[in-house]
């Protein structure tokens, strides 16, 4: 019967509480085929860092439409904040954010030369992190932005807003970056959601499990 078990247990809610959201470390304006390093920040629930072992890879893409470009995510010091170093053409680029298990999900539109607009936070996750409770503090002085729950209410139940997935398409202007080039003052938020666990591969796996035990039980009866 043993080699039933590994079969089974493929349907166990091994990861619960599958959402997260990242969020950016002040962006720069940026040139063309420059080189800078962006930080950023994946929060499990909005609030701390991911609590498992088997996160995956983590890494920022940036597409055009015509192509797609991908930079790993370097761990740095602080918990759940990474650093990938980027380079980009002139361009519009669609910047998502590759966050492991959780899959990959829009960041917003970077313009090169230009800035970063961002997509906010649907009210469904400012619902859900505004009803958190207080949690240990996982950070020193070097530490993620807040996210911005607006005006939502604490322990109102979370609705979803229009459309089965809550990543939104629309953009939100950033502020103007300093004139010369400098660093501006843009924060980018990208709401990530995980399905659930109970994934079809997950259910097809576990009703193969049981049906292999019911012909095991069956041919011990009939010995």
């Amino acid at each position: 019967m043993a080699f039933i078990v590994p079969l089974l247990a493929l349907g166990a809610p091994a990861r619960a509480g599958g959402w997260a959201l990242t969020v950016m470390d002040p962006v720069p304006a940026t040139r063309p085929d420059t080189t800078y390093t962006l930080g950023f920040w994946l929060l499990q629930h909005g609030t701390h860092p991911y609590q498992g072992t088997d996160l995956g890879e983590v890494a920022l893409t940036f597409t055009d439409g015509e192509k797609s470009l991908k930079f790993p995510g370097v761990a740095l010091k602080e918990p759940a904040h990474y650093a990938a170093a980027v380079s980009l053409p002139k361009g519009t680029w669609k910047v998502e954010a590759i966050q492991g298990w959780f899959g990959a999900y829009l960041i917003g539109t970077l313009t090169v030369p230009g800035g970063l607009e961002v997509a906010p936070v649907p009210k469904e996750f400012r619902q859900m992190i505004a009803n958190q409770p207080p949690r240990e503090d996982h950070w020193d002085t070097v530490r993620p932005p807040s996210v911005d729950v607006g005006d939502v209410v604490p322990g109102t139940p979370p609705s979803r807003e229009a459309g089965p997935t809550p990543t939104s398409t629309s953009v939100a202007t950033p502020a103007a970056a300093p004139a010369g080039g400098s660093p501006g003052e843009t924060t980018s938020v990208a709401i990530v959601e995980q399905a659930s666990w109970w994934r079809p591969s997950y259910v097809v796996a576990a009703l193969l499990g049981v049906a292999a035990l019911t012909a095991l039980a069956y041919r011990v009866r009939r010995r």
